[in-house]
């Protein structure tokens, strides 16, 4: 063999390695399988997937109910998937198209950035970490966990929202424009969600981290809003936690033994919240010229239910004769 033709044979095996390397970056790894998760192939059966399974662009991934997987590529870009739900991919996994169900996509900063695409929305990520959950009818729920992203609408594609660490959009069904993002709280969304918790730690889980301490160091421009699931992640339909509009009263002491006898007075003292009755002063009247009637003063008398009031009857005034003096005509 001369110099030539090794030259030759040394190209084609570069060419060769290179176009594997290639193919091999636009595939994925399924890196977990949570229950029932099939594989679709554009021309095959669908199949049950299973850890290490490679899946080529085009390639279809479904999840029955409370079920959940995993896809890697080589570069680090990670995709989630959330119960009840399909989508495919290409471009090694940077622009996904959701057909129903939630999804975490991470794209890695510095990598091209990606796309996730419904029938409602369109999200654009470049090195960011979001979760993206939509529903049949239409409604999309947007959370950014770092970096930023911008949401617009399909039909209106002028109408665009950017998302960034820490907040979420909500898109309504049918609208015709965005409402504005409102503030999460980022440790909560890391401590509840599915997406989260039912697989290992996130290349970006630093970052996220960094993010969520940010929030709590910066004041916040407004409340933080509860996240409440538009599909059921877990399968079957959504909780929502109802308010309770007949609240229990707090808890009170019970009420003291009444140890008096039936018909006393209760005591008076220290131990009882009642005190003691003061006798009202005595009221005079005038029933006329050089005559007075001085009224008794009222009694009570006290029982264990009430208390009654018995007046006293006032003594009925004594007639003053007056007598007429004798006439005295002198002597007689």
């Amino acid at each position: 063999m001369n110099a030539a033709q090794k030259i030759l044979t040394s190209s084609l095996a570069a060419l060769l390695c290179a176009g594997l390397a290639v193919a091999a970056s636009k595939e994925a790894r399924v890196t977990q399988v949570i229950r029932d998760v099939k594989l679709l192939p554009s021309d095959a059966a669908a199949r049950a997937a299973a850890v290490n399974d490679r899946v080529a662009e085009d390639t279809g991934v479904r999840t029955g109910g409370d079920s959940r997987s995993e896809l890697t590529f080589s570069d680090l870009t990670i995709t989630r998937l959330g119960s009840n739900s399909i989508f495919s991919f290409n471009k090694a996994g940077r622009n996904v198209q959701l057909e129903s169900g939630s999804i975490l996509l991470r794209v890695p900063k510095d990598s091209g950035g990606g796309s996730i695409k419904t029938s409602a929305v369109t999200v654009a990520v470049t090195g960011t970490t979001v979760i993206l959950e939509s529903a049949r009818g239409g409604q999309s729920k947007l959370i950014t966990l770092e970096g930023g992203a911008r949401l617009s609408l399909t039909k209106h594609a002028r109408e665009t929202r950017y998302v960034k660490a820490g907040q979420m959009l909500d898109v309504p069904v049918g609208a015709t424009t965005l409402p504005m993002p409102v503030n999460i709280d980022l440790n909560e969304v890391m401590k509840t969600h599915p997406l989260i918790t039912d697989f290992g730690p996130l290349p970006s889980r630093d970052l996220i981290t960094q993010a969520a301490q940010q929030q709590n160091t910066t004041a916040s421009t407004g409340p933080n809003f509860p996240i409440v699931p538009i599909i059921s992640i877990f399968g079957g339909p959504p909780r929502r936690d109802r308010p309770n509009r007949n609240p229990q009263p707090p808890n009170q002491p019970p009420p003291r033994p009444n140890r008096n006898p039936p018909g006393t007075r209760p005591d008076v003292g220290p131990t009882t919240n009642q005190q003691p009755t003061p006798n009202p002063a005595p009221v005079i009247t005038r029933k006329g010229p050089n005559q007075t009637t001085t009224k008794a003063p009222v009694t009570t008398t006290t029982t264990r239910a009430q208390t009654t009031y018995q007046p006293t009857p006032s003594p009925t005034p004594r007639k003053r004769v007056i007598k007429k003096p004798t006439q005295n005509n002198g002597p007689r």
